[in-house]
Order: structure tokens, then C-alpha cells, then sequence
């Protein structure tokens, strides 16, 4: 599985109600983060409304060596020979697309052509007015692109090396029909459980209570914020249940995430192999 970022993004996001009058400035203040993400796939983005106006300003913060990231020894090949690339300033990087955005939905940048120095501040907002149409739930892709210089090489691409666009994924983009506040919450029959058995090795089991049949998403992902699984899964009226395998997943702190489009409920749970 890709690592969640070739050259790791914080960002930190703000929601405001007018893009016009609320541009996005970047605020030098908010340097780093936890996951190196802000808000991390587990917080998620802000809901939006059917037929309410959406803007979310994301804060993107630039590494400033290759090291920072990819750590340090980190080797490509030169003239058939490996270098150590880790000490290397990152030149640019851009953010070619947003993938899995409804059609109603808009990005803008603060560099029109998408492209930002390393180490450097930037902003990028997502706004648009969802309608009944767009009622669902949405996995988000940013695709990157990054440059370097290479002595012998001159600029080398992120693409050119792998062969594709590094994704940035496990993020949620949730349009429902109304807001529900935290009164009417309390008062909601869906109900996720803890684990059980927590900490495991092999199999767990997550039971969680609907109001309603449908299509949930699942979500496991680890503690770099990387989707480990992602499933729809089929709730009936009452009490239902989740299994999840260990088999594919190392030992460590994970993240499960359970949304039935109009809100999501995020659990954690320890897998122990030894």
C-alpha cells in the first residue's frame, strides 16, 4: 500500500461562509501537526448541507527536504549507481486534482497554477452548493506531484519515479439533508460498540445499532492516517455486526470509522501480534 504522502502536507482548515469575503490567507502560526495532517482522515472534513452554500479553506505547509518525509537514507538510482536523496531541497510540489468531489463542487488555490515551493505556506479551498443529488458520501483522492534536482539528473518528478500520482486518500466528503445538532444526537439510535476483543491478533467484532436499513461505510485506517479497508456495509433495522481480519494488518493502533451519511462515529482499536 502507498504511503499516504511523497512529500507529507500539513494542512489546517477553517470553515467560513463566503469565499469572497473570507479569502484564505495562510497563517504562518500553523506549522506542523500530529499526523502531519490537519484535519487527519479520523477528525474528517466539515458536513455539508443539501442546498446550503459549502466552503472549506485548507492550509497546506511544504516540507522542506525529501529527509523530512521519505526519512533518511532515502535512494533512487543514478546512472545505475544509489544515491541518498533524503538531504535534497524539494523544489515544488502540485496538487494536480481532487478526485471524488461531486460535480457541483470547486477547488481554488492561492496559486493559480497549483504549483508551491517546499517549505512554504499555501491555501486551497473547496466550495460549491451540494443539492438533493449530491447526498452521499464521498472518498476524496488529492493526487501530488513533486519536483527535486538531481545532480546528473537535473529536475526529477514524483510521477517520473513512481510512475503515477501519489494520493493523499481517507478523506470523507459527507453531504446530508439537514444538520443535526448535538441535542438530536443524543436522541439517535445509531450506536457504534467498542471492539471486541480489544486488543486481538486475529478476528474482532464491532456491533453497532441502525434506526434504518441501508449502506454504511467502514473504515479502518492506521495511525499515519493510511485506509487499511474500506467496505460498505449492509445494516438491517436493530442490532448488526462487523467483522474484521487481522490477517493483512500489522500490529498497532488503528481507526475505525462507521457513517450512514448522516454522521460518523470513530472508534480505536490495538491489534497485537506478538
Amino acid at each position: 500500500m502507498k504511503k499516504i504522502l511523497f512529500f507529507t502536507i500539513t494542512i489546517i482548515t477553517s470553515f467560513t461562509l463566503l469565499a469572497q469575503d473570507n479569502p484564505c490567507v495562510p497563517d504562518v502560526s500553523l506549522q506542523d501537526s500530529t499526523f502531519g495532517l490537519w484535519p487527519d482522515t479520523i477528525q474528517n472534513l466539515a458536513i455539508a448541507q443539501v442546498d446550503t452554500y459549502y466552503e472549506q479553506h485548507i492550509q497546506i505547509k511544504t516540507p522542506a527536504t525529501v529527509g523530512e518525509v521519505m526519512g533518511d537514507p532515502y535512494e533512487i538510482e543514478v546512472f545505475g549507481f544509489p544515491v541518498n536523496i533524503a538531504p535534497l531541497s524539494i523544489d515544488s510540489i502540485k496538487l494536480v486534482d481532487v478526485n471524488g468531489l461531486p460535480s457541483v463542487m470547486s477547488t481554488y488555490l492561492s496559486n493559480p497554477d497549483s504549483v508551491f515551493e517546499g517549505n512554504a505556506l499555501a491555501c486551497v479551498t473547496l466550495f460549491g452548493t451540494p443539492g438533493q443529488n449530491e447526498m452521499n458520501n464521498y472518498d476524496l483522492n488529492l493526487l501530488i506531484d513533486g519536483w527535486i534536482s538531481v545532480a546528473g539528473l537535473g529536475t526529477v518528478s514524483l510521477y517520473d519515479q513512481l510512475g503515477d500520482y501519489e494520493n493523499i486518500e481517507g478523506y470523507n466528503f459527507i453531504v446530508q439533508s439537514e444538520a443535526v445538532s448535538v441535542e438530536e444526537n443524543n436522541d439517535l439510535a445509531f450506536s457504534v460498540s467498542q471492539n471486541s476483543p480489544n486488543p486481538f491478533s486475529n478476528t474482532t467484532s464491532i456491533e453497532f445499532n441502525s434506526d434504518t436499513e441501508g449502506d454504511f461505510l467502514f473504515t479502518v485506517i492506521n495511525i499515519l492516517g493510511e485506509v487499511q479497508e474500506n467496505r460498505v456495509v449492509r445494516a438491517n433495522y436493530g442490532s448488526n455486526k462487523i467483522d474484521v481480519d487481522a490477517a493483512t494488518l500489522s500490529s498497532g493502533i488503528y481507526f475505525y470509522t462507521l457513517s450512514n451519511t448522516k454522521e460518523l462515529i470513530t472508534k480505536k482499536m490495538i491489534i497485537n501480534k506478538n
